[in-house]
């Protein structure tokens, strides 16, 4: 399996190559589902970049409820997508009409018409990280819907079950594959080049139910190559001590040849002392690495700024949503150490975006990122299939 210390340039080829070579003697775990059920899907679909068209997003009832983001559903709706569904918890017995929804219908107006309400399948807790937990979307060589359902974290059954609830809200065909990896830690452009972090090699490096399979990068390459339509998977490093180690909190495609990655400013350093400043530092240095990495792919790379992070508390400007041509990225507010510099950093990260042809519509994060995301891990948007 591969360890960070392995040089990059070293893990990009062992990658490159298609298939698997799993040592695993288990089946795979693969949810109301079987290895024969996904053979069937191998390089028939490819998981669409989050900049290609959207039909529709996917969001849980906590992001309302919890969080008291109708702001971000709005946001979506004005972005142009024609739907946003809603996850609620199984038998829950709500409604758009019923109280708990009353401010999203007061904020949405005529337009909570294409809001819908997807029931999960299994009982259980309701997490307020859709991007981790839906399905990724793909599209078929005929342009129709098909949804790539991975495993969940092991202790979260019912949002783990969401792909399956929503392939039969939507009748579609959902392939199930048996890698563990959340939404946050993949992203792809429409060349086929698919970017991830070693979270995923960690989350599959032993099994946690019966059938689970012991995966490998080169494993994990091969799976998301036989069914996403992956022409390349690059898995670099985790940043160091943030929780999630998804890709989504220090970088981000916005268009086929340009990754945006966040970068601390030695004017941000400026503002912390003593173990702040050693841990900021030693964040710096990672995202300094990780730019040279994705340059080396040949990608452009662009960096935009990123707040003092702390253990625990990492403030990112990547983890935005793109829809229809709209990002839609965290707003955070300014602390006590970089008060004179917050309204610069959104200034900066504001014409990144424009930049590169994206309107722009901020939303306040600061609660959310306080929990361990942003805008993008609370949101799955579902590409608008080919007729």
């Amino acid at each position: 399996m591969f360890k960070s210390v392995v040089p990059f340039s070293l893990l990009a080829l062992s990658l490159a190559a298609c298939g698997g070579s799993s040592q695993s003697k288990l089946d795979g775990h693969y949810e109301e589902a079987n290895a024969s059920a996904m053979e069937s899907y191998r390089g028939e679909q490819t998981v669409p970049a989050e900049y290609a068209p959207t039909l529709g997003v996917i969001v849980s009832q906590p992001l309302l409820q919890s969080f008291g983001r109708e702001d971000l559903v709005k946001a979506i709706v004005d972005a142009g997508a024609s739907t946003v569904w809603i996850v609620v918890p199984r038998n829950s017995g709500e409604s758009l009409q019923s109280s708990s929804f009353s401010s999203l219908r007061q904020t949405l107006g005529s337009s909570v018409n294409k809001v819908q309400l997807l029931s999960q399948k299994d009982s259980g807790g309701l997490t307020v990280w859709a991007r981790d937990w839906s399905p990724l979307g793909a599209l078929a060589q005929n342009g129709e819907l098909r949804l790539l359902d991975l495993n969940y974290y092991p202790d979260r059954p019912a949002d783990d079950a969401t792909g399956r609830a929503f392939a039969g809200f939507k009748n579609v065909s959902r392939v199930s594959v048996p890698v563990y990896n959340e939404g946050g830690n993949f992203m792809t452009n429409s060349q086929g080049y698919c970017l991830m972090t070693t979270r995923v090699t960690d989350a599959n490096a032993s099994p946690s139910f019966p059938g689970d399979l012991v995966l490998d990068a080169e494993d994990v390459s091969g799976y998301y190559q036989g069914f996403a339509g992956c022409r390349q998977v690059h898995i670099f490093p985790r940043m160091p001590t943030e929780r999630t180690g998804h890709i989504d909190m220090w970088g981000k495609f916005l268009n086929d040849s340009t990754v945006i990655v966040n970068q601390i400013s030695d004017e941000t350093l400026a503002t912390a002392s003593g173990g702040d400043r050693a841990f900021a530092q030693k964040i710096q240095s990672f995202l300094e690495a990780r730019a040279a990495d994705v340059s080396g792919l040949g990608f452009k790379v662009v960096r935009i700024p990123m707040p003092l992070p702390r253990p625990g508390f990492f403030r990112s400007y990547t983890n935005s949503l793109l829809v229809n041509g709209t990002a839609i990225i965290p707003e955070y507010a300014a602390s006590s150490s970089d008060a004179d510099l917050v309204e610069g950093y959104q200034a900066a990260v504001q014409k990144t975006y424009s930049d590169l042809g994206y309107k722009t519509k901020f939303i306040s994060s600061d609660e959310l990122i306080r929990n361990g995301g942003a805008i993008h891990c609370v949101t799955m948007q579902i590409p608008v299939p080919r007729s």
